[in-house]
């Protein structure tokens, strides 16, 4: 090999490993991204967990709101009944 052939080559090998540094860089940089976008997924399926248990909550606290209305309505139908005794026995009482 001559002087110029060996410059040359050189040369290549000069920016093969420049192009393998940028190319190392880039790749660092990737992975860099690639963690925050796992990150930003994560939080967002997080929140749409949170989100399709909402729902579901919502569900249970109108289901709730049933039961005690219910009851209220059972305790107030008692509440009537004892109230005509009591007036049924005051008449009677009267007489």
């Amino acid at each position: 090999m001559d002087y110029v052939e060996l410059k040359k080559l050189e040369e290549n090998i000069a920016r093969a490993v420049e192009r393998i540094q940028k190319l190392h860089q880039e790749n660092q940089k990737l992975k860099d991204q690639n963690v925050n976008l796992l990150n930003q997924l994560r939080e967002k399926d997080l929140i749409i967990r949170r989100l399709q248990n909402q729902p579901h909550d919502d569900y249970e606290v109108a289901e709730n709101e049933n039961e005690l209305q219910e009851k209220e309505g059972k305790i107030k139908l008692k509440i009537q009944q004892m109230l005509d005794k009591l007036e049924n026995f005051q008449q009677l009482s009267m007489k």
